[in-house]
């Protein structure tokens, strides 16, 4: 009789911990959209797209990557990205980061625009995002 007592209140704890809406780490809203690459100039080893990433983050925490991102190439010189997964109805900070393998032919570290922005999602919503990366003027 005790196991089962315990194993309800395990139970009901866990099930107020996960459920809720902002603030958790796992949700319904998306953000998705294209990174464009710079024609000339990036340092060409290997797939560039392998080298950023596209961070979602509580505003309060915005290292801290919420979600399940995914960057690939496309067409065009550009690399498309999801993240699904992140929270809703809450504010969330977006922004792109290249990996320090990612290098200008000069080899200084390109840079990503526009600069991170906040946005709150609604239920279910996907939000679109595009970001440049560039080398020099």
């Amino acid at each position: 009789m005790y196991r089962i007592a315990v194993a309800a209140l395990m139970l009901a704890a866990t099930g107020c911990a996960t459920t809720g809406g902002g603030g958790s780490r796992e949700g319904n809203a998306n953000v998705a959209g294209v990174i464009k690459l710079p024609e000339t100039g990036l340092a060409q080893t290997g797939n560039p797209c392998d080298q950023l990433r596209v961070v979602v983050a509580h505003a309060s925490t915005p290292t801290d990557a919420l979600g399940h991102g995914m960057v690939k190439s496309s067409r065009g010189n550009r690399c498309s990205f999801t993240v699904s997964g992140v929270p809703s109805n809450t504010p969330l900070q977006l922004s792109a980061v290249a990996e320090s393998g990612l290098k200008c032919d000069g080899g200084a570290a390109p840079t990503i625009s526009p600069a991170p922005s906040e946005v709150t999602l609604k239920d279910y919503a996907t939000s679109t995002r595009d970001f440049t990366v560039s080398c020099g003027s």
